[in-house]
C-alpha cells in the first residue's frame, strides 16, 4: 500500500510576528518600524510549508491550542496545503509564539520568542496508523517525548526518519539514536565534537549516527554551505548567492526540501542542490515563509544559479 503522504512532520509550528526595519535600534531607542506582518513559522511547521510549496504531499502531527495564534496557524497550514487532520487542539492552549525583528540593512535577524502555553503533542497519541502513511517522517527536538515516540514508530515501519536538530539537551543521544538522516548547524557539531567547519563536524556527527544505523550526516553552515557524510563518501554543497532580506527560516526549507527529495528518491547530490537552493530563495523576502519558493522556481535558480 503507497504511502498518503511523502513528508509528515512533528515539532515546532509557531506564530510569528515579523516586524522590518532598515536597522535595529540600539537601547532605549525608538524606531518607525517599515512593516509589520504575521506568518507562520517554527522548525517543523517551516519545513511542511516548504514541502508543500514545491509540490509535496505532507500533513502536521502535533498539537496547537485553540486561541488566536494556535488557530491561525492552522489556518495558514490549510491555505499552504499542509494536512491538518493530525493536529490535536487543547481548550485553552496557544503556540510558540515569536517576534522576529528584521534588519533590512545587515541581513539578519533578531528572534525573541516563548513556549509557555504551547501545548506538547503527548507521546501515547503517536500511532502506527499515521506514522506508516509517510515516506519521511522529520522531527524536530522542541519537543521530545512526542518526536522519539514518532521516531521509534517510524524505524520499526521502515519510514525515512529526517531529524533538524538545532540545540543540545539531556535527550540527544536518544535522537541521534534514531535518525536515518540527520541534519545539524555547525555550532551544533562545534558544541558537540569540538570540531571546526561543516565538514569535519559531519564526519564526527556520522561516526555517532553510524553506530546506530543511521544512513548520513549533514551539518549546515549559513552562507559557507553544507557537508554530508554517508557509508559511500562525503559530499561538499555550496550555498548559493542571492538577494538577502531575512535569514529567518533558511534552515528550515533546507529540511523540507532535503526531506521531500528523500521521500522522492533522489540521489544525495540533486537533494542537496535542491535543498541549499529552496533555502537561498527564501531569503528574497522576510519572515521564515513568504519567500520560500515552487520547485519551479528553484529548477529554475538553479539552471544559472551562482555559488558563494
Amino acid at each position: 500500500m503507497e504511502p498518503d503522504y511523502d513528508v509528515i512532520g512533528m515539532g515546532v509550528c509557531a506564530f510569528d510576528l515579523v516586524i522590518e526595519v532598515e536597522r535595529c535600534p540600539g537601547p532605549d531607542q525608538k524606531l518607525r518600524a517599515d512593516r509589520i506582518r504575521q506568518q507562520g513559522g517554527g522548525v517543523a511547521g517551516t519545513a511542511l510549508v516548504a514541502v508543500a510549496r514545491l509540490g509535496g504531499r505532507c500533513a502536521y502531527l502535533g498539537a496547537l491550542g485553540d486561541d488566536t495564534f494556535g488557530s491561525f496557524c492552522v489556518r495558514e497550514f490549510e491555505r499552504e496545503g499542509v494536512d491538518t487532520r493530525f493536529i490535536s487542539r487543547p481548550a485553552g492552549a496557544s503556540a510558540l509564539v515569536a517576534v522576529i525583528v528584521a534588519d533590512r540593512s545587515a541581513g539578519t535577524r533578531m528572534i525573541l520568542w516563548t513556549d509557555q502555553d504551547a501545548p506538547r503533542l503527548p507521546a501515547e497519541s503517536v500511532t502506527a496508523d499515521v506514522v506508516r502513511r509517510a515516506r519521511v517522517l522529520h522531527v524536530d527536538n522542541y519537543f521530545p517525548e512526542a518526536a522519539l515516540a514518532g521516531a521509534r514508530l517510524a524505524r520499526s515501519l521502515g519510514v525515512i526518519v529526517t531529524m533538524d536538530l538545532e540545540r543540545q539537551d539531556e535527550r540527544t543521544d536518544e535522537f541521534l539514536a534514531l535518525g536515518d538522516y540527520v541534519t545539524v548547524p555547525e555550532d551544533f557539531a562545534r558544541a558537540r565534537y569540538g570540531t571546526e567547519g561543516a565538514e569535519e563536524g559531519a564526519r564526527a556527527l556520522y561516526g555517532e549516527v553510524a553506530r546506530h544505523g543511521g544512513r548520513a550526516a549533514v551539518v549546515t553552515d549559513g552562507v559557507r554551505g553544507s557537508f554530508a557524510v554517508t557509508a559511500g563518501g562525503a559530499l561538499a554543497q555550496p550555498a548559493y548567492r542571492c538577494e538577502v532580506v531575512d535569514t529567518t527560516g533558511c534552515g528550515d526549507v533546507y529540511h523540507g526540501a532535503f526531506a521531500l527529495g528523500l521521500a522522492r528518491g533522489w540521489d544525495l547530490p540533486h537533494i542537496m542542490r535542491c535543498a541549499s537552493a529552496t533555502a537561498a530563495l527564501k531569503c528574497r523576502k522576510p519572515g521564515g515563509r513568504a519567500g520560500i519558493p515552487s520547485m519551479v522556481e528553484a529548477e529554475e535558480f538553479l539552471r544559472t544559479a551562482e555559488e558563494v
